[in-house]
């Protein structure tokens, strides 16, 4: 048997409050392999993690670069993630094409998933990109808030608080709900 069978890597993971409510952060020696938005109790945020991860998550305090850069986004700064602390390696490669044209989109934008879909060499995957968006293991790293339907409508979003949520972040970002995203999204398509 391999040792490394015995002892499995371990995970480490924070839980911190914000001004969105509860956030979590998985990181391994690799990374960071996950972080969770807006959940409205500690609770109820560290059995999603267990969950998702099992028993081999360790505690860890919640002093890391990323934890702080969460929390002062969701204060309402203007913050720049950093995508290199993330772990990418589980990701399918288009996956990997969506998550980086979206991480193009710049705080207070909003872009189309057809639009997306184009940039990341689908043109007609608007739907695909839809699916990966609401599997994004990085919100907030990967802006997945900051795609929205063509006709304007704010769309899906995966994580604790749904839509609410999204529409919530895109305010905190200064994007303007029901008069700036739809004749924003009137202008590109006359462009």
């Amino acid at each position: 048997m391999n040792v490394k069978e015995c002892n499995p890597p371990l995970i480490y993971y924070s839980i911190f409050k914000t001004k969105i409510g509860w956030c979590g952060l998985l990181r391994s020696e690799r990374g960071i392999l996950r972080i969770f938005i807006g959940c409205p109790k500690s609770g109820q945020l560290l059995k999603q993690i267990t969950h998702e991860f099992g028993n081999n998550i360790v505690r860890a305090p919640a002093k890391e670069a990323m934890v702080d850069k969460i929390k002062r986004y969701c204060a309402g700064e203007k913050v720049i993630f950093d995508k290199s602390a993330v772990d990418w390696s589980l990701l399918t490669p288009f996956q990997k094409s969506v998550f980086k044209e979206a991480m193009k989109i710049p705080y207070g934008a909003v872009e189309a998933y057809s639009g997306l879909a184009r940039k990341s060499g689908c043109p007609n995957g608007s739907r695909a990109v839809g699916n990966a968006l609401a599997k994004n293991p990085f919100p907030l790293v990967v802006p997945c808030h900051r795609i929205i339907r063509g006709d304007g409508r704010l769309g899906g979003f995966s994580a604790w608080g749904g839509i609410a949520l999204k529409e919530r972040l895109l305010k905190l970002e200064g994007v303007m709900i029901n008069g700036w995203v739809e004749s924003s999204m009137k202008k590109e398509k006359s462009i």
